[in-house]
């Protein structure tokens, strides 16, 4: 594997920069601004937000990873783990879900993408109640079964995933709820051990159209992980490209603090130019629907 893995920087992203300088005053004006649009003020927002703002952060500890071969040593800070928000940790569970989904759950069959869509005029139910987004799926499902069974004049029980996104605006709107379902499985991949199907009397057997919540996939190693999204190893030693190993993590305030006042670390982003916050003002106001005049 080619390659030196290089700290990622999410403070330098413009998605981190204009949270960085913008969450508290869109906290403050949400009532004002978006309530009446996207509902009333989930308090997962402001929890998902704020640790992907400490994401990389090294104030939030870090693991001290050293090389056995050359000494070199090296600091990797920690993770946010949110979910369906921040850039990295999602396409981190992304690969995790995709890969068990090619080697645990798919069959060697030909597989179809079908999207389902609903009226602009009815999405404001969606967005104040949740909890339809599962009567969705399964209203979705339902229709694919009435067309199977219109084209082949036969009841078929195919295997779907059906995996809920949503589209819009302002972000925060598509951060999912602490414990809310996106994916569910249904006929023959509700069960994620294949070919188990309900016996009836005598023996026979037939499959039944249920439905099961997104099962607990088996997580991987970080460093595994990262080889397998960036392609490259986070414990590969760039002097002499032996395998460093993790030696502590330090969570403690006391210690990570002198640790960082020694080597200087940073991750707070610079502040902008007045220029470019004006811009950017601008166009979150646009993003809005505020009407600006000179």
């Amino acid at each position: 594997m080619s390659g030196i893995y290089r700290p990622r920087h999410p403070e330098r992203t413009v998605l981190y920069r204009v949270l960085f300088h913008y969450f508290d005053r869109f906290m403050v004006e949400y009532e004002s601004r978006f309530e009446k649009d996207y509902g009333f003020l989930r308090s997962i927002v402001k929890e998902v937000v704020e640790r992907y703002l400490d994401c990389g952060n090294p104030r939030c500890g870090f693991a001290r990873i050293r090389c056995p071969d050359c000494g070199e040593e090296r600091l990797l800070m920690f993770s946010c783990r949110t979910r369906g928000f921040c850039p990295s940790c999602h396409a981190k569970r992304l690969e995790e879900w995709g890969e068990w989904m090619r080697e645990e759950l798919l069959l060697d069959v030909p597989h179809r993408q079908v999207v389902f869509t609903i009226p602009k005029m009815l999405r404001i139910f969606f967005k104040y109640k949740r909890q339809l987004l599962g009567e969705l799926c399964r209203a979705a499902v339902q229709a694919l079964l009435k067309y199977f069974e219109a084209a082949t004049g036969a009841e078929l029980i195919p295997g779907v995933v059906a995996v809920i996104q949503s589209f819009g605006q302002k972000i925060t709107s598509h951060i999912p709820d602490k414990g809310q379902v996106t994916v569910r499985y249904y006929g023959l991949y509700a069960n994620a051990h294949r070919g188990k199907v309900p016996k009836l009397e005598g023996g026979e057997q037939k499959l039944i159209l249920i439905e099961q919540d997104c099962p607990r996939i088996p997580r991987r190693g970080w460093a595994e992980m990262i080889k397998k999204v960036y392609e490259v190893n986070p414990l590969t030693c760039p002097p002499c490209q032996g395998e460093m190993r993790i030696i502590a993590f330090l969570t403690d305030h006391a210690v990570v603090d002198r640790i960082i006042n020694h080597l200087k670390l940073t991750s707070v982003t610079n502040k902008p130019t007045p220029l470019l916050l004006a811009y950017q003002e601008v166009l979150l106001a646009a993003e809005a629907g505020a009407e600006y005049f000179s």
